[in-house]
């Protein structure tokens, strides 16, 4: 079994004991330190498969290390786990490029399995999210109709199977569903969705989410 290697900020290290008792995750390190974080020796045998932001009991939730962190290591997941369930909040960090947004309330086993989903390429939102999401992009407003269409339309030209591909990830499908759905084998889905991030110059799928909503958000116009 492959370890999922976890970096901790913040939370004083209260994390570590129930890390410790999962055999297929291991706590590489934990710093409260903006600094430590740009300092960490991400060398190929200790770069972080998932970066924890343990906010539960920070008055700033983790916005002073989330520009850093998708500046600085874009490729690897960041989970949030937090106390702060306002919309705007997570709204926030959807366009910082965080992976996953675990409430407090949710308990350690959800954070466990947000953990693991992370590590295996998904993102890990509360249900209240998507909908709040897709609600936004698919919404009709007076002056400017904004539908999910539109802000696909929007962000560039794409084939028939790439569009297809672009809805199921909006929906947060795995590559798993989107196989089945689509009758694709994983390895072709994967080279679309590289092919559709080349497009959107974006590296993840929280990105896509951000870039569309940003898109809503600017009521489509330009």
């Amino acid at each position: 079994m492959k370890s999922i290697k976890l970096l901790i900020y913040g939370g004083q290290g209260r994390l570590e004991e129930f890390i410790e008792k999962e055999e297929d995750i291991k706590a590489i390190g934990v710093t409260g330190s903006e600094m430590d974080l740009l300092d960490f020796n991400h060398t190929s045998s200790v770069m972080p498969d998932v970066i924890l932001i343990d906010a539960r009991s920070s008055g700033k939730y983790g916005q002073e290390v989330m520009p850093i962190l998708k500046v600085k290591h874009p490729s690897t997941p960041f989970l949030i786990f937090t106390a702060y369930s306002e919309d705007h909040y997570l709204i926030e960090a959807i366009c910082h490029g965080a992976a996953g947004y675990v409430l407090q309330d949710g308990g350690m086993k959800q954070v466990l399995s947000a953990i693991r989903q992370c590590a295996n390429g998904q993102i890990v939102y509360p249900a209240s999210f998507k909908s709040i999401l897709m609600k936004k992009l698919q919404q009709d407003v007076e002056r400017s109709p904004v539908t999910l269409d539109k802000a696909i339309e929007k962000l560039g030209a794409f084939s028939k199977r790439e569009y297809e591909l672009l809805i199921l990830l909006t929906q947060g499908e795995t590559n798993q569903q989107i196989s089945k759905k689509l009758f694709l084998s994983i390895g072709t889905v994967k080279n679309y969705i590289s092919r559709i991030y080349r497009k959107l110059n974006v590296n993840n799928r929280p990105e896509l989410m951000a870039l569309l909503y940003s898109f809503q958000k600017s009521g489509m116009k330009g």
